[in-house]
């Protein structure tokens, strides 16, 4: 008897299909290999249910490679991703002026501070100041 997939879960598996075509993909056009590292784990643990190995493996493969080892793959995508999310921050600071209480709005702006830190010391390791 089959089961049905719900919706989130198929959502997820359509996901690592098409990760496994960029994977594809970026070898062929000789993307980074950190970069196709990474969508294959995630690919491998979207196809197995697994919600803590590939996060974990990031994590690591951005601290030992980037902060570590100084890589300059590994340190452009976390700055990638901590230039993302200072965007998303100051459009919340910014969207919550009016509404939300004074401690948030301090601890939301505590948090911009500390990615536009973050920001500095990783383009500073990238020789991009």
């Amino acid at each position: 008897m089959a089961q049905e997939l719900s919706q989130e879960r198929r959502s997820e598996l359509a996901h690592a299909n098409q990760l496994q075509v960029e994977i594809m993909k970026g070898l062929q056009s000789g993307e980074p290999v950190e970069r196709l590292l990474l969508k294959a784990l995630e690919c491998i643990a979207l196809k197995d249910n697994d919600t803590v190995s590939y996060p974990e493996a990031k994590k690591t493969l951005l601290a030992v490679y980037g902060d570590a080892l100084g890589e300059t793959i590994p340190l452009e995508i976390e700055l990638e991703e901590y230039e993302e999310r200072l965007q998303r921050l100051k459009k919340a600071y910014e969207e919550g002026k009016e509404t939300e209480p004074r401690d948030t709005q301090e601890r939301v702006k505590n948090a911009i501070l500390t990615h536009e830190n973050r920001i500095a010391f990783l383009k500073e390791k990238l020789g991009k100041e």
